[in-house]
């Protein structure tokens, strides 16, 4: 297991990603990664892209507000499509 936590000092969920700021707690450097939102609320091991140490993270969930907006945004799209579909033909 990794010796190093990376602490998430800010992220960010996007239809794709999270998008994560951390710092490093070997060498204190902030940096920016991207996890697939497939790994949200699990702990990732990766490198430090600065020093290259191995560590860890624990990534955050999507808040029950977050889930519902994201939900209710995709519907919208969803029903944008058909309506231009239908139009179309």
């Amino acid at each position: 297991m990794a010796g190093t936590i990376f602490r998430v000092q800010s992220h960010k969920f996007s239809q794709d990603n999270i998008q994560t700021t951390l710092v490093c707690s070997k060498c204190d450097q902030v940096f920016s990664k991207d996890f697939l939102l497939d790994l949200e609320g699990q702990t990732i091991e990766f490198k430090c892209p600065v020093c290259g140490t191995a560590g860890e993270t624990d990534l955050p969930y999507k808040s029950a507000e977050e889930r519902e907006e994201l939900d209710e945004d995709i519907e919208d799209i969803e029903e944008e499509g058909e309506e231009e579909f239908e139009e179309e033909y």
